[in-house]
């Protein structure tokens, strides 16, 4: 099986998240590629290289994501990283998940903004024999920094592709919820009715 790995604070998910979730989930990255067979979609606990403060608890986020996915047949909201000691970082995450799925193939999906400092991850090497690293663009850029550290990096097999432009923020939500402002036409109703009623982000 073809599994895809999305990880991200998700603080709140919201309708730009959801269109990168359909895309890397329904089509496939490159032409050799087959579109995975399922997406597992990762909050992060505790992030590495930023403070967890101001991030909604993490049962919130979880709750909020799944009732996002409740459509996407092939997205599964995994809560591994809260099940893992330490910080967050992606290479103790793959060995948590290759436990599970001892099989199967793993795409590591990472966007351009995180692309240009791989190679300053734990363990940079290790994960990129450990899954095939997609790295995606919303930028157009970002194009040219990705273009030229893929040349640097070529040993890495890194591969990439362009997702279509959904500009929209998680801080730029929670200050409009902070404000009193209707967020419905960045967030699914679920997710909004979700935030409303447990009191978040006010």
């Amino acid at each position: 099986m073809r599994i895809g790995i999305f990880g991200g604070a998700f603080n709140p998910v919201h309708n730009g998240h959801l269109h990168l979730i359909d895309s890397l989930s329904r089509f496939p990255m490159y032409p050799s590629m087959q579109p995975v067979d399922k997406i597992l979609i990762i909050p992060t606990a505790n992030p590495p290289h930023r403070s967890s403060d101001g991030f909604a608890d993490g049962n919130d986020r979880i709750n909020m994501l799944r009732l996002a996915l409740e459509d996407n047949t092939k997205a599964e909201v995994s809560t591994i990283e809260f099940e893992l000691r330490g910080k967050s970082y992606t290479f103790n995450t793959l060995k948590a998940l290759r436990k599970l799925y001892p099989n199967d193939e793993f795409y590591l999906f990472i966007g351009s903004d995180q692309l240009l400092y791989f190679t300053s991850w734990y363990k940079f090497r290790r994960i990129a024999k450990m899954a095939q690293v997609v790295g995606f663009s919303r930028s157009k850029e970002d194009n040219e920094a990705v273009r030229q550290f893929l040349i640097e990096n070529e040993n890495l097999g890194i591969q990439t592709f362009v997702a279509s432009p959904y500009e929209m923020s998680s801080t730029k939500i929670r200050e409009a919820v902070k404000n009193g402002e209707s967020i419905a036409e960045y967030v699914p109703v679920a997710v909004a009715d979700y935030i409303k009623e447990h009191g978040l982000y006010v």
